[in-house]
Formats: structure tokens, C-alpha cells, sequence
């Protein structure tokens, strides 16, 4: 299925750029209004590639691009990839689907995010199951909070014989009133079930803490501009737990 959907989105968005009179009927607001499908591209830089408070660009800069397929019912499907040099592995793909909705003032997301690493076996590779659910507070008339919680589930962490995983991400966004600022915060936990039979027991830590504190500043000459502060300390890496700052800049269209 993720190969059908992610092939047709790419057969329509070439056939869109060929001959915009002949296939306008393959134009994106046409597939939206006739066909309930929404599709969208993203790019993005930054300056040092963290995932949940390891590096994995050897704090090197990141290039990355995505690619985004959603129905008005809720069910979406998407592909991204990003460089990452912290080993011989000189990439990541990672390909995702599930399905969002409103349950009253709460946005429920739920999926599978596969994780996939070009020219490495296929013990690198894994599912994360995940549940996310969000909702939007108002503090008084110009200020509102936007509180999240991420829940995932891997049943093999990475590299072979591996035991299983528990995510868990709390964050909030606030919107500095008065200016395109957005201050956000996010505090997240790794919980590895057993190390015993971990390949790599000598690095495996039971369980650790990360953090991220991000100030996004709007947009700048059309990119969205952000400056983000983490820290993972006592995680299983020595590289992972350095405090450090990285920069992302980015967009979607």
C-alpha cells in the first residue's frame, strides 16, 4: 500500500508540471475538490540533526525533504529522509501512515512510523506505534497554549536483538502576543524494557530524560526560522547526552 500511495502521488505531481492545460485535471486544488486528496512537499536545513537527544549528524548540518498525501476522511500517508553522518549509515527514510480526527477540543493521532536505513540490514530497521493527542487552551484573549502528548511503542529498538521501547514526548506551544514569535518546550522520556541481550548492552541504558526549547521566529524571506536549545543528559550515548543549540530552516508548499 505505502508504495501505491507514494507512486501516485509522484505520477501526479509530474503529469501536473508536464502540461498544465492538458492535466489540469491532476492540478492539486482539483484533487482536492474532486477527490477529497490533499498533497504536500516540504524541505528543510538545519544545523545539527537531534532525535530525542542524540545526535545524528555528529552535529554536522542536515538537509531533508518529505512528502505528505492526506484524504478529508483523516487517513494520511507520508515519506521523509535526512541526511545523518554520526556512522557509516549516511541516511534515514522514514515512511509513516495513519489516521487524525477532532474528538471535540482534542486532535487525536494515531500511526506507524517505519524507520528505514539505505545500504544497512534489516536488523536497523523498525516500527514505532504511536498515539498523539493535542488540544488548544485559551488563556485570555490574545494568549493561548497549545499542550501535546506523544505516546509510541517499538517492539525492537535499533540494531539486532534489541529489546523493545517506550516513547513518551510533553510539550506545549505559546505564541508570544504581539510578535511572530512561538515559544515551545518538549520533555520526553526512553524507557528500554530489559538490556539483557542487547547487542549493544555496553551502550544500554535503562531509561533517560531529553529536552528541547525551542524559539521560532515566523518566517524569514519566506523560510520558517527557528533557534532550539536540548539536552539529553544520562542517555546511553556520550555524544547524545552534550547539551548544545542547533538552527532549522524550512518550508512547505
Amino acid at each position: 500500500m505505502k508504495k501505491t500511495l507514494l507512486f501516485a502521488s509522484t505520477i501526479l505531481f509530474a503529469c501536473a508540471g508536464v502540461n498544465a492545460t492538458e492535466y489540469s485535471w491532476f492540478s492539486r486544488e482539483n484533487l482536492k475538490e474532486v477527490g477529497g486528496i490533499d498533497l504536500s512537499y516540504n524541505a528543510s536545513w538545519s544545523s545539527h540533526y537531534v532525535w530525542r537527544g542524540e545526535s545524528q549528524s555528529s552535529k554536522d548540518m542536515s538537509p531533508a525533504i518529505g512528502a505528505d498525501l492526506s484524504h478529508t476522511s483523516g487517513f494520511y500517508t507520508g515519506l521523509w529522509t535526512g541526511a545523518i553522518t554520526n556512522s557509516a549509515i549516511p541516511s534515514e527514510f522514514d515512511w509513516y501512515f495513519g489516521y487524525a480526527t477532532d474528538l471535540g477540543p482534542i486532535s487525536v493521532d494515531i500511526g506507524d512510523l517505519y524507520y528505514f536505513y539505505p545500504g544497512q540490514s534489516d536488523e536497523t530497521e523498525f516500527n514505532e506505534y504511536y498515539l498523539s493527542l493535542g488540544t488548544d487552551i485559551s488563556i485570555t484573549d490574545n494568549v493561548s497554549i497549545s499542550p501535546y502528548v506523544y505516546l509510541a511503542y517499538a517492539p525492537k529498538w535499533f540494531g539486532p536483538n534489541t529489546p523493545e521501547a517506550f516513547y513518551s514526548e510533553f510539550g506545549a506551544d505559546v505564541p508570544i502576543t504581539g510578535t511572530p514569535f512561538t515559544l515551545s518546550g518538549l520533555f520526553g522520556n526512553i524507557d528500554i524494557s530489559d538490556c539483557e541481550g542487547d547487542a549493544e548492552k555496553g551502550n544500554c541504558t535503562d531509561s533517560w530524560n531529553y529536552y528541547y526549547i525551542t524559539l521560532g521566529f515566523g518566517e524569514i524571506f519566506g523560510l520558517d526560522a527557528s533557534a532550539t536549545f536540548h539536552s539529553a543528559a544520562g542517555s546511553y550515548n556520550g555524544d547524545a547526552g552534550q547539551d548544545g543549540m542547533f538552527v532549522s530552516l524550512g518550508h512547505e508548499w
